[in-house]
């Protein structure tokens, strides 16, 4: 016949006072290793001296236990890894509000990383976040094209749009351009997809600047042209070749 011992909180409680002044208190009700030792050494310590649990069990029961414990350090040994590596790096991390239920994304650089307990948490603009929130890792790459295309977004935001755009800007809307070819193509890329409001404003702004200069050209350009042919025609009219070597003006009336 089986002794029946009390559980609580999925743990056999011994009412010896021995085993209350040594007992701890969980703060959940998850089953760890410890609690899987204890377990078994109350079933061991309470079976019943007639029917004993054989030794074949118990080895079972060891072997378990072991297969956790490994399992348990493995864990840890992976998230101590992933902690590590990240540190450096530029990651993405997505808590959840613990009052409102709600996800927020925070982006920056790990600084380092630390273990309490079973968590591990990174140490991000001055926070810390669980290792359990991570979002994404993103490569340096990625990370100067995301800043990039902020910057352009905040320059794009400053200057005037195609209606409104004149001849003043000229040296803006240059220099604008002058960066924008420079950069490589994942960062040309990257503005395409992820900021094309403001590049399809940029370039209808200078495209209509570009028909202003090119009026403005014409104008200038026309204007020079003419005058300079019209003084090379009084030029001829005025100076004729005598034909022995010296040049006859003509008097002007």
């Amino acid at each position: 016949m089986a002794l029946w011992q009390k559980v609580e909180n999925g743990k056999v409680v011994d009412t010896s006072a021995s085993a209350t002044s040594s007992s701890k208190e969980k703060t959940n009700n998850n089953l760890d290793k410890e609690d899987f030792l204890n377990l078994l050494v109350a079933q061991m310590k309470y079976q019943d001296p007639l029917e004993p649990q054989s030794n074949t069990e118990y080895v079972a029961q060891l072997a378990t236990f072991t297969q956790v414990e490994a399992t348990e350090n493995m864990v840890n040994t992976t998230e101590n890894m992933q902690g590590s590596n990240l540190v450096g790096k530029t990651v993405i991390m997505r808590p959840t509000n613990s009052v409102t239920g709600e996800t927020s994304d925070v982006m920056g650089v790990v600084d380092y990383m630390m273990k309490e307990g079973s968590n591990v948490y990174l140490s991000i603009n001055g926070a810390l976040y669980n290792l359990d929130d991570l979002y994404t890792v993103a490569d340096t790459e990625y990370m100067d094209a995301v800043l990039i295309a902020d910057d352009f977004e905040t320059t794009i935001s400053q200057i005037p749009d195609a209606d409104h755009v004149s001849l003043a800007d000229e040296e803006t809307f240059k220099k604008i351009r002058e960066q924008y070819d420079k950069l490589t193509d994942y960062q040309k890329e990257y503005i395409e997809k992820y900021s094309k409001d403001a590049l399809d404003k940029f370039t209808a702004a200078e495209t209509a600047l570009k028909a202003l200069i090119a009026l403005r050209d014409l104008i200038n350009g026309g204007g020079s042209t003419d005058g300079d042919q019209t003084d090379g025609d009084q030029t001829d009219k005025d100076n004729t070749n005598t034909g022995d070597g010296t040049e006859a003006t003509t008097p002007k009336e």
